[in-house]
C-alpha cells in the first residue's frame, strides 16, 4: 500500500465551457444501424428526446490519450513519453498502446486508472455529458421541450422540427474496377454548441498544479480531432466562455455559503487564457496549515 496518505478533502472545482464543433461532429451510436432502413453510422442520442450528445466517456478518453503522447513517465530518466515507450505492433500488423497504468504519473492521478490498478488516491476529475446548448437551465435542470432555445432551436429552424443531425453520404472507391460504395454517415451540424463540464476534487495543494493537464489537454483536443471520421474532415472543436467555479469543503458542510466563489469573478475565453494566467486565476485557494 502506498505511503503517500496525505488526503484531505479541500474541495472541487467545477468547470464549465461551451463546446462548439468547427466541422460537423460523429459520436456514434449502434442500434439503430441494425434496424431496416437504418443508418449505417448513426450518432448517439437520448433515448427519451432524440437529442444527440457528447458522452463524458468519449471525452475523458480522447483528453486522456492526447495527454499521454506528451507526459513522461516517472522515474523513467527518458524523455520519451508513455505511449512511445508503450507502443508495439499487434498480431494484425496495427500500432497500438494500452492506456497508461502506472498509477503514479499525473495523467493516471487525474484521470484514474483500472480498478486492478492502484493510484496514488481517488481519481481527480469527472467528465459529465456534454449536453446541446439549450435543453438545460441554469440550475442543470432539464427544460421543458416548448422551453427548448439556443443550438436546439437553430437545429429546428434550419433543418426542420426535431431534426437535430445532418446526413453525409461517403464513397468508398475501389482502386481497380473505380466502382463507388456509398454510405451515410450521420453527424451535427457544425457551428452547434455543446455545454461541456467538469468536475475537479482537489486532495492535496498540488492537486492544483495537476488541474493544469485538463487545459493542455484541451488545447491539444482543440488541434485534433473528437469522435469519428476526423481525418476525412468531421470533428473539429473549440472551447469557448471557459468558467471556474470553486466549491469550499465547507460549501458541502453548509456552513458558510459564502464559500462558493466564482475564480476571480471571471469567464475566460479559452484554455490558452487560464495556462498563461494560471497562477492568478487559482490564486485563491486556501493552503492548509
Amino acid at each position: 500500500m502506498s505511503q503517500s496518505t496525505n488526503f484531505d478533502f479541500k474541495g472541487k472545482y467545477v468547470i464549465k465551457a461551451d463546446l462548439r464543433t468547427i466541422t460537423a461532429l460523429h459520436i456514434g451510436g449502434t442500434e439503430e444501424g441494425f434496424e431496416i432502413g437504418g443508418l449505417d453510422n448513426p450518432v448517439i442520442k437520448d433515448k427519451i428526446t432524440g437529442l444527440p450528445y457528447i458522452p463524458g466517456s468519449s471525452l475523458k478518453g480522447k483528453l486522456r490519450s492526447l495527454l499521454e503522447w506528451i507526459i513522461e513517465y516517472p522515474d523513467k530518466g527518458t524523455d520519451q513519453s508513455r505511449i512511445q515507450n508503450a507502443l508495439k505492433l499487434n498480431k494484425e500488423g496495427k500500432w497500438e498502446a494500452s492506456p497508461c497504468s502506472c498509477g503514479k504519473c499525473d495523467v493516471c492521478v487525474v484521470f484514474g486508472t483500472s480498478a486492478e490498478t492502484h493510484t496514488e488516491g481517488p481519481t481527480r476529475l469527472t467528465v459529465l455529458d456534454a449536453w446541446p446548448q439549450g435543453l438545460l437551465d441554469t440550475n442543470g435542470k432539464r427544460k421543458n421541450e416548448s422551453e427548448w432555445d439556443g443550438t436546439i432551436k437553430r437545429w429546428t429552424d434550419y433543418m426542420g422540427e426535431k431534426v437535430y443531425t445532418e446526413l453525409k453520404t461517403e464513397n468508398t472507391i475501389d482502386r481497380i474496377t473505380s466502382a463507388a460504395n456509398p454510405r451515410s454517415m450521420e453527424r451535427v451540424p457544425a457551428d452547434s454548441i455543446f455545454t461541456a463540464e467538469f468536475i475537479y476534487d482537489v486532495y492535496q495543494d498540488k492537486d492544483i498544479e495537476r488541474l493544469k493537464i485538463l487545459f493542455v489537454g484541451i488545447k491539444l483536443l482543440e488541434d485534433s480531432t473528437l469522435g469519428g471520421s476526423g481525418s476525412r474532415g468531421s470533428g473539429r472543436v473549440r472551447f469557448e466562455n471557459i468558467k471556474v467555479e470553486r466549491r469550499d469543503v465547507s460549501y458541502y458542510r453548509n456552513e458558510m455559503a459564502e464559500k462558493l466563489e466564482k475564480v476571480n469573478q471571471n469567464t475566460h475565453s479559452t484554455a490558452k487564457d487560464i495556462l498563461d494566467n494560471f497562477e492568478k486565476i487559482f490564486s485563491l485557494v486556501e493552503k492548509k496549515t
